[in-house]
Protein backbone atom coordinates (compact mmCIF):
# COMPACT_ATOMS: atom_id res chain seq x y z
CA UNK A 1 0.00 0.00 0.00
CA UNK A 2 1.40 3.36 -1.06
CA UNK A 3 1.37 5.82 1.85
CA UNK A 4 0.60 9.49 1.70
CA UNK A 5 3.61 11.71 2.56
CA UNK A 6 2.09 12.58 5.94
CA UNK A 7 1.72 8.99 7.10
CA UNK A 8 5.18 8.15 5.74
CA UNK A 9 6.93 10.87 7.74
CA UNK A 10 4.92 10.11 10.88
CA UNK A 11 5.68 6.39 10.71
CA UNK A 12 9.34 7.17 10.08
CA UNK A 13 9.44 9.35 13.20
CA UNK A 14 7.79 6.64 15.31
CA UNK A 15 10.23 4.01 14.01
CA UNK A 16 13.27 6.21 14.70
CA UNK A 17 12.08 7.01 18.23
CA UNK A 18 11.29 3.35 18.88
CA UNK A 19 14.81 2.41 17.82
CA UNK A 20 16.23 5.13 20.06
CA UNK A 21 14.16 3.81 22.96
CA UNK A 22 15.61 0.34 22.47
CA UNK A 23 19.14 1.75 22.39
CA UNK A 24 18.57 3.75 25.58
CA UNK A 25 16.42 1.24 27.44
CA UNK A 26 18.92 0.78 30.29
CA UNK A 27 18.79 4.53 31.00
CA UNK A 28 15.00 4.71 30.93
CA UNK A 29 12.65 4.03 33.81
CA UNK A 30 9.87 2.59 31.63
CA UNK A 31 11.09 1.72 28.13
CA UNK A 32 8.26 -0.79 27.73
CA UNK A 33 5.66 1.88 28.33
CA UNK A 34 7.29 4.20 25.82
CA UNK A 35 7.43 1.43 23.19
CA UNK A 36 3.79 0.58 23.88
CA UNK A 37 2.88 4.21 23.23
CA UNK A 38 4.79 4.19 19.95
CA UNK A 39 3.11 0.94 18.97
CA UNK A 40 -0.29 2.55 19.55
CA UNK A 41 0.76 5.55 17.46
CA UNK A 42 1.96 3.33 14.62
CA UNK A 43 -1.31 1.41 14.68
CA UNK A 44 -3.30 4.63 14.54
CA UNK A 45 -1.22 5.95 11.64
CA UNK A 46 -1.72 2.69 9.76
CA UNK A 47 -5.47 3.01 10.30
CA UNK A 48 -5.41 6.57 8.97
CA UNK A 49 -3.46 5.35 5.93
CA UNK A 50 -6.17 2.80 5.19
CA UNK A 51 -8.95 5.36 5.56
CA UNK A 52 -7.11 7.81 3.32
CA UNK A 53 -7.39 5.39 0.38
CA UNK A 54 -11.15 6.03 0.30
CA UNK A 55 -11.09 9.68 1.33
CA UNK A 56 -13.52 10.87 -1.35
CA UNK A 57 -16.17 8.42 -0.16
CA UNK A 58 -15.79 9.15 3.54
CA UNK A 59 -18.20 11.27 5.60
CA UNK A 60 -17.07 14.79 6.41
CA UNK A 61 -16.02 13.95 9.99
CA UNK A 62 -13.62 11.25 8.82
CA UNK A 63 -12.22 13.53 6.11
CA UNK A 64 -11.39 16.04 8.83
CA UNK A 65 -9.83 13.27 10.93
CA UNK A 66 -7.46 11.95 8.27
CA UNK A 67 -6.25 15.45 7.38
CA UNK A 68 -6.01 17.02 10.83
CA UNK A 69 -5.00 14.04 12.99
CA UNK A 70 -1.46 15.43 13.57
CA UNK A 71 -3.17 17.91 15.91
CA UNK A 72 -3.35 14.96 18.33
CA UNK A 73 -0.38 12.86 17.18
CA UNK A 74 2.29 15.58 17.36
CA UNK A 75 1.58 16.54 21.01
CA UNK A 76 1.63 12.87 22.06
CA UNK A 77 4.92 12.39 20.22
CA UNK A 78 6.33 15.53 21.83
CA UNK A 79 5.40 14.38 25.33
CA UNK A 80 7.14 11.05 24.74
CA UNK A 81 10.46 12.91 24.35
CA UNK A 82 10.48 13.86 28.04
CA UNK A 83 12.55 10.87 29.26
CA UNK A 84 14.35 10.26 25.95
CA UNK A 85 16.19 13.57 25.60
CA UNK A 86 18.02 13.51 28.98
CA UNK A 87 18.73 9.80 28.50
CA UNK A 88 20.32 10.47 25.12
CA UNK A 89 22.12 13.71 26.04
CA UNK A 90 22.01 14.33 29.80
CA UNK A 91 24.01 17.59 29.97
CA UNK A 92 22.05 20.81 29.50
CA UNK A 93 23.67 23.19 27.01
CA UNK A 94 22.19 26.44 28.31
CA UNK A 95 25.68 27.84 28.78
CA UNK A 96 26.30 27.73 25.04
CA UNK A 97 23.05 29.53 24.25
CA UNK A 98 23.61 32.14 26.96
CA UNK A 99 27.09 32.79 25.58
CA UNK A 100 25.69 33.13 22.05
CA UNK A 101 23.09 35.68 23.19
CA UNK A 102 25.71 37.67 25.06
CA UNK A 103 28.03 37.62 22.05
CA UNK A 104 25.25 39.01 19.86
CA UNK A 105 23.69 41.52 22.26
CA UNK A 106 26.23 42.10 25.02
CA UNK A 107 23.66 41.14 27.64
CA UNK A 108 20.98 38.62 28.51
CA UNK A 109 17.86 39.68 26.54
CA UNK A 110 15.40 38.29 29.10
CA UNK A 111 17.11 40.31 31.84
CA UNK A 112 17.22 43.45 29.67
CA UNK A 113 13.51 43.14 28.89
CA UNK A 114 12.58 43.31 32.57
CA UNK A 115 12.59 47.12 32.34
CA UNK A 116 9.49 46.92 30.12
CA UNK A 117 7.58 44.48 32.33
CA UNK A 118 4.08 45.62 33.22
CA UNK A 119 1.25 43.39 34.50
CA UNK A 120 -1.01 44.17 31.52
CA UNK A 121 1.80 43.55 29.03
CA UNK A 122 2.76 40.33 30.78
CA UNK A 123 -0.81 39.04 30.59
CA UNK A 124 -1.09 40.00 26.94
CA UNK A 125 2.16 38.27 25.99
CA UNK A 126 1.45 35.12 27.98
CA UNK A 127 -1.86 34.87 26.12
CA UNK A 128 0.06 35.50 22.88
CA UNK A 129 2.40 32.65 23.83
CA UNK A 130 -0.61 30.31 23.92
CA UNK A 131 -1.53 31.12 20.31
CA UNK A 132 1.21 28.66 19.32
CA UNK A 133 -1.36 25.94 19.93
CA UNK A 134 -3.90 27.50 17.56
CA UNK A 135 -2.15 29.54 14.86
CA UNK A 136 -1.37 26.57 12.62
CA UNK A 137 -4.90 25.20 13.07
CA UNK A 138 -6.32 28.58 12.03
CA UNK A 139 -4.39 28.53 8.76
CA UNK A 140 -5.31 24.88 8.30
CA UNK A 141 -9.00 25.74 8.46
CA UNK A 142 -8.48 28.46 5.85
CA UNK A 143 -6.72 25.95 3.61
CA UNK A 144 -9.43 23.36 4.18
CA UNK A 145 -12.01 25.78 2.85
CA UNK A 146 -9.78 27.09 0.05
CA UNK A 147 -7.77 24.18 -1.37
CA UNK A 148 -7.53 20.69 0.15
CA UNK A 149 -4.26 19.88 -1.57
CA UNK A 150 -2.68 23.04 -0.16
CA UNK A 151 -3.95 21.94 3.26
CA UNK A 152 -2.27 18.53 2.93
CA UNK A 153 0.99 20.16 1.86
CA UNK A 154 0.77 22.58 4.81
CA UNK A 155 0.14 19.81 7.34
CA UNK A 156 3.07 17.81 5.95
CA UNK A 157 5.40 20.82 6.13
CA UNK A 158 4.27 21.69 9.66
CA UNK A 159 4.85 18.09 10.75
CA UNK A 160 8.31 18.12 9.18
CA UNK A 161 9.05 21.37 11.03
CA UNK A 162 7.99 19.91 14.37
CA UNK A 163 10.26 16.91 13.83
CA UNK A 164 13.20 19.11 12.87
CA UNK A 165 12.75 21.08 16.08
CA UNK A 166 12.64 17.84 18.08
CA UNK A 167 15.94 16.78 16.54
CA UNK A 168 17.36 20.08 17.79
CA UNK A 169 16.22 19.30 21.32
CA UNK A 170 18.28 16.11 21.24
CA UNK A 171 21.32 17.86 19.74
CA UNK A 172 21.27 20.90 22.06
CA UNK A 173 19.21 20.09 25.16
CA UNK A 174 18.51 23.19 27.23
CA UNK A 175 16.03 24.35 29.86
CA UNK A 176 15.72 28.01 28.90
CA UNK A 177 16.29 31.38 30.60
CA UNK A 178 13.60 31.03 33.25
CA UNK A 179 15.66 28.23 34.79
CA UNK A 180 19.25 28.84 33.70
CA UNK A 181 19.12 32.61 34.30
CA UNK A 182 16.81 32.59 37.31
CA UNK A 183 19.51 34.07 39.57
CA UNK A 184 20.00 37.03 37.20
CA UNK A 185 16.33 37.95 36.89
CA UNK A 186 15.59 40.66 39.40
CA UNK A 187 11.87 40.01 39.71
CA UNK A 188 9.28 37.45 38.63
CA UNK A 189 6.99 38.41 35.80
CA UNK A 190 4.21 35.86 36.36
CA UNK A 191 2.60 37.89 39.14
CA UNK A 192 -1.00 38.15 37.90
CA UNK A 193 -3.70 35.47 38.09
CA UNK A 194 -3.66 35.09 34.30
CA UNK A 195 0.10 34.70 33.97
CA UNK A 196 0.38 32.40 36.98
CA UNK A 197 -2.39 30.17 35.67
CA UNK A 198 -0.79 29.92 32.23
CA UNK A 199 2.65 29.13 33.66
CA UNK A 200 1.30 26.50 36.06
CA UNK A 201 -0.84 24.88 33.37
CA UNK A 202 2.00 24.68 30.85
CA UNK A 203 4.39 23.33 33.47
CA UNK A 204 1.90 20.60 34.30
CA UNK A 205 1.02 19.68 30.72
CA UNK A 206 4.44 19.93 29.09
CA UNK A 207 6.56 17.15 30.59
CA UNK A 208 9.33 17.63 28.01
CA UNK A 209 11.60 20.28 29.57
CA UNK A 210 14.65 20.21 27.26
CA UNK A 211 12.80 21.89 24.43
CA UNK A 212 14.50 25.23 23.85
CA UNK A 213 16.77 25.09 20.79
CA UNK A 214 15.53 25.76 18.20
CA UNK A 215 12.37 27.59 19.20
CA UNK A 216 9.49 25.43 17.99
CA UNK A 217 7.13 28.33 18.65
CA UNK A 218 9.10 30.50 16.26
CA UNK A 219 9.42 27.73 13.67
CA UNK A 220 5.69 27.12 13.51
CA UNK A 221 4.85 30.84 13.52
CA UNK A 222 7.25 31.51 10.63
CA UNK A 223 6.10 28.46 8.65
CA UNK A 224 2.51 29.64 9.02
CA UNK A 225 3.42 33.14 7.83
CA UNK A 226 5.48 31.94 4.87
CA UNK A 227 2.77 29.53 3.70
CA UNK A 228 0.03 32.11 4.26
CA UNK A 229 1.99 34.67 2.22
CA UNK A 230 2.34 32.19 -0.63
CA UNK A 231 -1.12 30.62 -0.64
CA UNK A 232 -3.54 32.61 1.54
CA UNK A 233 -2.46 36.24 1.36
CA UNK A 234 -5.56 37.65 3.05
CA UNK A 235 -5.09 35.30 6.01
CA UNK A 236 -1.44 36.39 6.23
CA UNK A 237 -2.39 39.91 7.29
CA UNK A 238 -4.57 38.59 10.11
CA UNK A 239 -1.92 36.11 11.25
CA UNK A 240 1.05 38.49 11.09
CA UNK A 241 0.36 40.41 14.36
CA UNK A 242 -0.53 37.17 16.14
CA UNK A 243 2.69 35.47 15.04
CA UNK A 244 4.77 38.55 15.86
CA UNK A 245 3.38 38.75 19.39
CA UNK A 246 3.96 35.01 19.79
CA UNK A 247 7.64 35.28 18.86
CA UNK A 248 8.18 38.28 21.14
CA UNK A 249 6.47 36.43 23.98
CA UNK A 250 8.90 33.53 23.81
CA UNK A 251 11.70 35.80 25.04
CA UNK A 252 9.69 38.21 27.19
CA UNK A 253 8.13 35.28 29.07
CA UNK A 254 11.62 33.77 29.53
CA UNK A 255 11.02 30.54 27.70
CA UNK A 256 13.67 31.12 25.00
CA UNK A 257 16.98 32.75 24.22
CA UNK A 258 17.09 34.99 21.16
CA UNK A 259 19.44 32.56 19.40
CA UNK A 260 16.65 29.97 19.67
CA UNK A 261 14.41 32.33 17.71
CA UNK A 262 17.05 32.99 15.08
CA UNK A 263 17.65 29.26 14.59
CA UNK A 264 13.93 28.56 14.51
CA UNK A 265 13.26 31.24 11.89
CA UNK A 266 16.10 30.04 9.66
CA UNK A 267 14.99 26.41 9.90
CA UNK A 268 11.38 27.39 9.19
CA UNK A 269 12.38 29.25 6.04
CA UNK A 270 14.27 26.13 4.93
CA UNK A 271 11.51 23.69 5.90
CA UNK A 272 8.82 25.29 3.74
CA UNK A 273 10.48 24.77 0.34
CA UNK A 274 11.96 21.44 1.44
CA UNK A 275 8.57 20.27 2.65
CA UNK A 276 6.92 21.43 -0.56
CA UNK A 277 9.49 19.62 -2.68
CA UNK A 278 9.29 16.36 -0.74
CA UNK A 279 5.50 16.44 -0.77
CA UNK A 280 5.20 17.22 -4.47
CA UNK A 281 7.77 14.63 -5.52
CA UNK A 282 6.14 11.97 -3.35
CA UNK A 283 2.73 12.70 -4.85
CA UNK A 284 4.07 12.65 -8.41
CA UNK A 285 5.77 9.31 -7.76
CA UNK A 286 2.57 8.02 -6.22
CA UNK A 287 0.64 8.93 -9.34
Amino acid sequence: MRLRPLEAINLAAVIVLSGLTLLLQRRLADPGGILLRYGAMATGIAGIALLARWEERLPAALKVLINFYPMALVPFLYESLGPLIPAANPSARDGLLIAADRALFGTDPTVWLERFARPWLTDALFVAYLTYYFIAIALGVVMWLKDRNDLRRLVFTLTLSYFVSYAGYFAVPALGPRYALAARHFKPIDVTPISRTIVATLDELERTKFDVFPSGHTMIAVVVLVVAWKRARRAFWFLLPVATALVVATVYCRYHYVVDLIAGAILAIVCVPVGDRIYDRWMKTKL
